[in-house]
C-alpha cells in the first residue's frame, strides 16, 4: 500500500507532465483542509475561499520546485500561512505570536453535549489572537506534529509548544468562564 508522500508525488509529477486530472486531485484533495484551515483563522468566508485560490495558484505555478521526498501538505500548509499573514497585515490585523482540547462520547444527551461544548471552543476560538487560533487548528484539528507546524510557521519548536499551552489556557476560560489570575 502506497504512503500519502507517494501518491502526492505521483500526483505532482503528473501534473507536471501536463494531466490536468492530477491538478483536479490535487485541488480536491486539499481544498477543504486548506479552506477550514484559512476559514478560522480570518473568520470571513469570501476571503477565506480567495486565500485558498491563491494558495492553489501560487502552489501550481511553482510545483516544479517543490521536493516530492517531503510531505507536500506541508509546503501547501506552509503556502497558505504565508498567504494568511499577508492578508492580516493587509488588513492591520494584530498576529502576535502566542497558545484546546475537547472530547468525544456517543449516544443523543452526549453527542449533544460534544456538540454545545464544540460550539463554545468554535467561539472561544474567535476571541483568540489569529497566531494562538492557527496553532490551535494546525496541531488539533490538522494533526500536524510540532515538527511540522515550525516548518510551515517558520518558528521554532519551543516557541509552538509554549504559545499552544497558552492558547489551550486561554480557551479554557473562554469555554468554561474560568479565570486563573
Amino acid at each position: 500500500m502506497k504512503n500519502g508522500i507517494e501518491i502526492d508525488a505521483q500526483l505532482i509529477l503528473s501534473a507536471l507532465n501536463g494531466d490536468e486530472d492530477a491538478y483536479q486531485k490535487i485541488l480536491n484533495i486539499y481544498k477543504g483542509r486548506i479552506f477550514s484551515y484559512v476559514y478560522r483563522i480570518v473568520r470571513n468566508y469570501h476571503d477565506a475561499e480567495d486565500i485558498t485560490f491563491d494558495t492553489f495558484i501560487r502552489s501550481f505555478k511553482s510545483l516544479k520546485s517543490f521536493d516530492t521526498a517531503k510531505p507536500f501538505s506541508i509546503w501547501l500548509f506552509t503556502i497558505a500561512h504565508n498567504l494568511v499573514i499577508d492578508f492580516l497585515r493587509k488588513n492591520k490585523q494584530n498576529y502576535e505570536y502566542l497558545d484546546e482540547s475537547h472530547s468525544t462520547n456517543n449516544d443523543f444527551v452526549k453527542e449533544y453535549e460534544k456538540k454545545r461544548k464544540l460550539e463554545k471552543i468554535e467561539q472561544a476560538l474567535t476571541k483568540l489572537p489569529p497566531i494562538d487560533c492557527e496553532l490551535v487548528i494546525l496541531y488539533h484539528k490538522e494533526g500536524h506534529s510540532y515538527d511540522e507546524i515550525s516548518e510551515i510557521l517558520k518558528i521554532p519548536v519551543s516557541t509552538i509548544k509554549i504559545r499552544l499551552h497558552r492558547a489551550r489556557k486561554k480557551l479554557r476560560e473562554l469555554v468554561h468562564g474560568e479565570t486563573f489570575f
